[in-house]
């Protein structure tokens, strides 16, 4: 976890220190960072020895459900977490952690307050201008709910597992293992390919009616109509409430107040930059540029740096981490370069090549933005307040419709919804809530009520199930074109694959397959470069044909179905792979497999460890964590 959530984020101020020669930094430091204590906790489990820390695992639940929630929405919930089993792998991996410390332990792997505050120190999202900042930590210490002692306990814990797992395991996988997945995954093959349609398989006769009375039977699953459900629904939505709001100018005046930055476009600049850490070095910089020499040789003879190292890019005032910078840049004119700027980090000089003027858009050019977001606002404010009246209604007793009489709701019926959301025409139904409503609908009993139920977009839903139409055999009778046609389909199908099962037996017997595609009257094509990896350069070939090209020698031929027919492939070129001739791709692999023998490393060592010293889990306890619904939703109670 700490890796991952420890991670260096690019900006314009790294930018800037890329460039520093000599720079000289105070030292900030941490706060008390070994005098706090971690508070004791009941056994959630125990690993030998060692207990298991309950606000560990809470806290590490609550931040993995903040991450998930912009991929499953702002009411993703504890539940649904313990669904996707996030809970119980947060539980096994702290457990496989307390396993580790307890054998650095054991092993007498000791880490120094000094390295743990050198390794706080040196992480690049806690510095600012090369150096520790202390309010970057504690930003991130509270958006990650930690405290600091808490992470200072992880970051030890992290470096002495960290020491163990480094006497068991390589970061370097054997040369031959990544030669020879290099040479299987980068070889090359070409084939010859055609066609055989289902639609040029004409000769097909009139199935009887006792052919017909029996492919309706043994393909019931085809001609048989789906559950339906009759549904009346209640459905409360933000921006319904919206439209019926009215919104006074002076509302809209003080949020356009409020809200003007929003509004404003600072001006930008493109930017480039040299830093030396001598004034007579940057001096001599300047005067180049004065003689019209270009910025870019000037910086790489003078201050040493690329093209890539001397371009900020689009920068605006709020960009640059000084005053003094600041005023420099932003005073130059485009294509102008700047004296010799003095910061805490040495000597700049700054060239200008274009401006992008800022602004602030009128109150009359955001005023219906501004009416709507209020109104939204105000809509969802009265959303949670409805939604409880209409909770407490139903609660009381009174019937779907009453309650939307009381309330002013519509009541919208729908005849026939089947899983899909569609209906008995097979089409899909537009009108239909959001969220879980299918789900709900599904597994609600007829003549009951569904529980309050949010839409996922500031909306919520109650439903009745009026009725249930059982999934039924459609009559013969009905359907007869429907079947005729559907038995056809399949005997064309059979027949396709009749003819490219004789097409690969000729090929693979010595024909070549340009002879069998003139015969046929088919056209014959040349894949491209095909690999192993799925989906890349498959050239429109169906994925079964291409792996099973990668199974054939030069010159056989294999078939699979394609659409609708099938698709004969004969094997025309081989080109392996050369490793030695391409160092970037063989060093992604061998990455690849160095950190996937670590990680069975990791499980092996794990496992052994659990054995070694015994884990006993507290279901329970586990279960008791999250009664109160940790980041849970903020639907209204239901209250009956």
């Amino acid at each position: 976890m700490l890796t991952a959530i420890r991670t260096h984020t690019k900006s314009l101020v790294v930018k800037i220190l890329a460039g520093l020669l000599v720079v000289s930094f105070a030292v900030w430091g941490i706060e008390d960072m070994f005098t706090l204590a971690t508070s004791s906790a009941s056994p959630i489990f125990e690993v030998g020895s060692l207990e298991g820390d309950e606000d560990v695992i809470r806290d590490e639940v609550r931040r993995q459900i903040r991450r998930l929630r912009p991929m499953f929405g702002n009411q993703f919930t504890v539940d649904q977490a313990k669904a996707l089993g996030i809970v119980e792998s947060v539980v096994q991996r702290q457990i496989d952690d307390t396993a580790l410390r307890l054998a650095s332990q054991g092993m007498g792997i000791e880490i120094s307050d000094d390295l743990v505050s050198k390794e706080i120190r040196n992480t690049p999202g806690f510095q600012a201008f090369g150096s520790f900042d202390q309010a970057r930590f504690q930003r991130f210490l509270n958006e990650n709910l930690m405290t600091e002692a808490r992470y200072i306990a992880a970051i030890r814990g992290e470096l002495s597992n960290n020491q163990l797992l480094d006497s068991f395991t390589s970061k370097t996988a054997p040369k031959m293992l990544v030669d020879s997945v290099y040479r299987h995954r980068q070889e090359k093959r070409i084939a010859e390919t055609i066609v055989v349609s289902d639609s040029t398989q004409q000769k097909i006769s009139e199935p009887d009616q006792p052919t017909l009375i029996g492919y309706h039977k043994d393909k019931a699953s085809l001609f048989t109509a789906p559950e339906y459900r009759a549904l009346s629904v209640v459905r409360l939505d933000a921006a319904d409430l919206a439209g019926e709001i009215l919104v006074a100018d002076n509302e809209v005046k003080e949020a356009y107040e409020a809200r003007v930055d929003e509004f404003t476009t600072p001006e930008t600049r493109n930017v480039k930059q040299m830093i030396v850490a001598e004034e007579a070095d940057a001096k001599r910089a300047s005067e180049a540029l004065s003689q019209g020499r270009d910025f870019a040789a000037v910086a790489m003879e003078i201050a040493k740096m690329d093209a890539t190292a001397i371009d900020l890019g689009r920068v605006g005032r709020a960009d640059m981490p000084f005053p003094e910078l600041t005023d420099a840049v932003f005073a130059l004119k485009s294509g102008e370069s700047s004296a010799p700027q003095k910061s805490p980090l040495g000597w700049h000089v700054f060239s200008v090549n274009g401006i992008q003027l800022g602004g602030t858009k009128t109150f009359d050019g955001v005023k219906d933005r501004l009416t709507k977001d209020i109104a939204m606002e105000k809509a969802i404010d009265s959303l949670f307040e409805l939604a409880n009246k209409l909770e407490d209604s139903l609660g009381g007793g009174a019937t779907l419709e009453e309650t939307a009489s009381q309330l002013n709701l519509k009541v919208v019926k729908f005849d026939a919804v089947d899983r899909s959301g569609k209906g008995k025409d097979s089409k899909p139904i537009s009108n239909l809530p959001g969220g879980d409503f299918i789900g709900i609908a599904f597994s609600t009993e007829e003549g009951a009520e569904s529980p309050l139920s949010e839409t996922g977009n500031d909306g919520y839903f109650v439903l009745r199930v009026d009725g249930i139409t059982a999934p039924v055999l459609k009559p013969l009778d009905t359907i007869k074109a429907e079947v005729i046609q559907a038995w056809k389909d399949e005997k064309r199908a059979e027949k396709s694959k009749q003819a490219a099962t004789a097409i690969v037996a000729r090929v693979n017997s010595g024909t070549l397959l340009n002879a069998i595609a003139s015969e046929m009257g088919l056209e014959i094509m040349t894949s491209p470069a095909l690999t192993r990896q799925p989906g890349k350069n498959s050239g429109g070939l169906p994925q079964p044909l291409v792996d099973k090209i990668f199974s054939l020698s030069k010159g056989e031929a294999a078939m699979a179905r394609s659409g609708s027919g099938y698709a004969v492939g004969r094997l025309k070129e081989v080109t392996t792979a050369v490793p030695a001739a391409d160092k970037e791709g063989l060093d992604k692999i061998s990455d690849q497999l160095g950190l996937a023998l670590q990680e069975d490393i990791f499980t092996q060592l794990a496992g052994g460890l659990r054995d070694r010293y015994g884990v006993t889990v507290n279901r329970q306890a586990i279960d008791g964590l999250f009664l109160s619904g940790v980041g849970g939703s903020r639907r209204p109670g239901r209250g009956r």
